[in-house]
């Protein structure tokens, strides 16, 4: 599998949390409240994959292998997905805040959930498409097949140090996730 097919595969493990968390805001519409250990998996998922193994290889490998041999040519796009990946972060931080007023049901903490939530699914959609549609077919017409083995490198020393499951783990706890609304 190439380097930018990995990405766009786990993207499709970010699409399937996200569906989960559109799901959870159906459910707030109409007054079911997910349990708060459905918010706290989210989270753990959040920092297990996209940040810890997903937007690492992006961040610290992809961006600054394209941005060394395009001095300058691919900036712009660069720093506004990290923009995104941070803003990203912000919702997820200030979703866990929310959350011990969330269980205790007070309203203001229950619409910060809302709002953080429903922000970050927005983000992140718009983000993954923009990476999928422009941003990584970009990437593929810069590097030479040489430089996209060794960014296939990279990822291969990322994923071997997040672990050999680390992939299954975290399908695992989407999947948890959507069980928990299922059984609410």
């Amino acid at each position: 599998m190439e380097p930018l097919d990995i990405l766009k595969n786990e993207h499709g493990l970010i699409r399937q949390f996200l569906e989960n968390l559109e799901e959870a805001l159906k459910k707030l519409e109409i007054e079911q409240r997910p349990p708060r250990k459905f918010f706290d998996q989210a989270i753990r998922f959040v920092k297990m994959f996209p940040e810890g193994f997903h937007h690492h290889k992006e961040e610290l490998v992809m961006f600054v292998q394209v941005a060394q041999k395009h001095a300058g040519e691919f900036d712009g796009e660069i720093e506004a997905l990290r923009h995104q990946h941070e803003l990203a972060r912000n919702y997820i931080s200030e979703l866990g805040l929310a959350l011990n007023g969330y269980e205790e049901g007070a309203q203001i903490q229950t619409d910060k959930v809302i709002e953080n939530t429903a922000a970050y699914v927005a983000l992140m959609r718009n983000h993954i498409h923009k990476e999928d549609h422009k941003f990584f077919p970009m990437v593929a017409d810069a590097l030479t097949p040489e430089e996209m083995d060794a960014l296939m490198v990279e990822f291969d020393q990322a994923a071997e140090k997040a672990g050999p499951h680390a992939f299954e783990e975290a399908h695992k706890l989407v999947v948890d996730m959507g069980s928990t609304l299922v059984h609410m």
